[in-house]
């Protein structure tokens, strides 16, 4: 029979450490992490005023968006956004054009999100020269000529549906003419139809003439058609940012973000009222920032008053159709503008078909 001493004699064979040394060892590593700890403690302590400093420096003009999934679980990665920067070094600069009321100042954020860099438009270039992109809504009467313009030599040509940019337009003059902060009302009703009924055939040739300008005077690859609908929309938008991206990487100088980060760099420009986890503990300046954001990201999100689907009469539509189906001949080897001008063609007939929209319009309030 075993001894009890031989068995604790196997015991310390096997493990090689006396258990009084095992339990003094243990004893000893926790004194260890309790000092490790306090230490930790009393440094986290020690100073909050300059720890608070040091985290608003670092927050500074700069807002960080965590993983996103909207409520559909779409995973838009993660992505840090700082205010855009004067290059210090050339840039080859890109025109932005597009009718008004079609989400230039959106895509102007979003591609300063992209690329860092600061953007301008044609009347004051935001104080600077060299700059990623320049918006324009030349040839319409809110645009001008830029001196110069003929050495840009690429382009965006942002486009939207004259059934909602022709009315958005309208709505920035009300403001505008009114006195009212940049969307932040919308027109009554009976506004937007007299309006209509005295600007929609010049309203609808300039609609036409802008796009025909931008087509005819700048080629792929040194021109993108971005579809203002898709831009803005929740399954096909991130698709649409990554192409603007690469457009843009393909000037002299520029850099875009690496394509993984630009669903979630567009899901914070674009969709900012689905950002609930978008950190928004901004300094002045940042915090600035942000609220254009939020006011430009989407031109009617913010606009209160009456809520409606502008109308238009069913000889009005006649004739946008007729547009759209000129265009859309002149265009048919272009087919990125083919497509979506079908696709405008088939909203119109869609509305066409129901009663007529002046006397059948549902006004909501707010």
């Amino acid at each position: 029979m075993k001894t009890s001493t031989h068995m604790r004699n196997r015991r310390r064979f096997k493990s090689g450490v006396d258990p009084m040394q095992q339990k003094s060892a243990a004893l000893t590593i926790v004194g260890f992490m309790m000092i490790v700890l306090f230490a930790m403690g009393s440094s986290f302590q020690s100073d909050p005023t300059a720890e608070k400093q040091e985290s608003l420096r670092r927050q500074k003009a700069r807002f960080t968006t965590s993983k996103y999934q909207d409520p559909g679980r779409r995973d838009y990665g993660n992505c840090v956004i700082e205010p855009a920067v004067v290059p210090e070094h050339r840039v080859q600069s890109t025109f932005t054009a597009s009718y008004p009321g079609s989400g230039a100042k959106m895509t102007w954020k979003l591609i300063e999100a992209m690329t860092g860099l600061v953007t301008g438009d044609d009347f004051q270039l935001n104080g600077h020269e060299n700059i990623v992109s320049i918006k324009t809504h030349y040839p319409s009467s809110e645009g001008r000529p830029l001196p110069g313009a003929e050495s840009i030599t690429r382009a965006m040509l942002l486009i939207r549906n004259p059934l909602y940019s022709i009315p958005s337009y309208f709505n920035f003059l009300y403001e505008y003419q009114n006195d009212l902060p940049g969307h932040s009302t919308r027109a009554p009703l009976d506004e937007w139809i007299k309006w209509r009924n005295a600007n929609f055939d010049r309203q609808l040739e300039v609609w036409r003439r802008h796009a025909e300008y931008w087509m005819d005077n700048y080629r792929e690859p040194n021109r993108i058609i971005v579809q203002y609908e898709k831009l803005v929309d929740d399954d096909l938008g991130p698709e649409v940012a990554q192409q603007i991206a690469r457009f843009l990487d393909r000037s002299n100088g520029v850099t875009a973000r690496h394509q993984r980060e630009i669903p979630c760099i567009w899901h914070t420009i674009v969709k900012y009222k689905k950002s609930a986890t978008t950190q928004r503990r901004l300094e002045e300046a940042a915090q600035e920032i942000q609220q254009q954001l939020a006011a430009e990201a989407d031109p009617q999100s913010k606009r209160g008053g009456p809520k409606y689907i502008a109308p238009f009469t069913q000889e009005q539509q006649r004739h946008i159709m007729n547009t759209l189906t000129t265009m859309m001949e002149r265009f048919k080897n272009e087919p990125v503008m083919r497509t979506l001008l079908a696709e405008y063609i088939d909203e119109l007939a869609r509305r066409a078909e129901g009663p007529p929209e002046d006397e059948n319009t549902i006004v909501s309030q707010e």
